[in-house]
């Protein structure tokens, strides 16, 4: 049920995606985090856990933790923000000839077009050094360009939300680092903080996470706490929890939730993954649990694994994924 819903959305008509947007711009830009179908899936809960594609965006000191070369293209669409958004990513520890591993993302949004028509642009480099064989550190430089219509709301003109006729509002670089580290077999905490330029606008929030999570062969759990040092008047948290079981060493089911101080929203989300030992396709949905102004946002991810080496077999365990 979840791949056609998905589908559904991506290619949703002309007269739909023409609609007024009908939440809050703040759900629907959602401190611009990029949605991976399994970051998604989990409720966000992947400062531990989350190595291959996902790792640039969530915490880069992850991309050592599994020897894989991965591409993935994403695609997501949320119906009730009228956001779309589309990426390219590769995350390489398998081919170099150093113990470095190393990805790179490339993903362009859009939100409200029939509104404050927002876009944005977002550019990361990340590179990943493992410590021995339990320890290792990751840093993510990263561009981020936000652009929107000026005049375009209901009152004409206005400071506090217009864009900017001459620029971007935002035009910076700004750069992510964590650590992780595996305490146990199969048991690993992740920290990472983001945006620590202090870019000082919510469009690129300075935020501290931290997750725990434990996986075995066929299932994985993890739990992650976030603060928002930027967004709000004072430090706001997010709370997040995922997990996924692995059926006949193909399947991926997962499952996760998401509650946010800054706009008091609890989310719920689902995804399924079909992970073959050279491709994968997985999607994943959430949805925002509160009244009229909730928002559904649903992602795509289709992921080619290369490993020359022979060193890797995805489908063989979660801690390639």
């Amino acid at each position: 049920m979840a791949l056609p819903a998905v589908l559904a959305m991506l290619c949703i008509g002309p007269r739909a995606y023409a609609q007024a947007i009908s939440t809050s711009p703040e759900l629907a830009y959602d401190s611009g985090e990029i949605p991976n179908a399994r970051t998604v899936a989990m409720g966000g809960a992947l400062n531990a856990l989350g190595v291959s594609t996902p790792s640039l965006s969530v915490n880069p000191a992850n991309m050592p933790m599994a020897r894989v070369y991965h591409i993935e293209a994403l695609g997501a669409y949320s119906p009730e923000a009228k956001r779309q958004t589309y990426g390219l990513a590769v995350v390489d520890s398998v081919l170099n000839s150093s113990r470095l591993a190393g990805g790179l993302m490339g993903v362009w949004s859009e939100m409200d077009p029939q509104g404050m028509h927002r876009t944005w642009t977002d550019l990361r480099g990340g590179l990943g050094l493992p410590l021995g064989e339990r320890v290792s550190l990751g840093a993510t430089v990263r561009w981020l360009r936000v652009e929107q219509a000026v005049g375009a709301g209901p009152f004409g003109s206005d400071p506090a939300s217009d864009g900017t006729p001459s620029g971007p509002l935002v035009n910076t670089f700004t750069f992510d680092v964590g650590a992780t580290a595996s305490i146990l077999d199969g048991l690993r905490v992740g920290v990472a903080g983001h945006n620590l330029t202090n870019p000082g606008t919510a469009l690129a929030p300075t935020t501290g996470a931290a997750g725990i999570g434990y996986m075995t062969q066929s299932f994985s759990l993890e739990a992650d706490g976030q603060l928002d040092f930027t967004t709000y008047g004072n430090t706001r948290g997010r709370l997040m929890a995922g997990a996924e079981l692995f059926v006949m060493d193909r399947y991926a089911i997962r499952a996760g939730w998401r509650y946010d101080g800054g706009t008091a929203v609890h989310a719920a989300s689902l995804g399924f993954g079909y992970i073959d030992p050279r491709w994968g396709v997985e999607v994943g949905v959430r949805r925002d649990l509160i009244g009229s102004h909730g928002s559904t946002l649903g992602v795509l991810s289709l992921r080619y694994f290369y490993d020359a080496s022979g060193a890797t077999t995805p489908a063989d365990t979660p801690d390639a994924l």
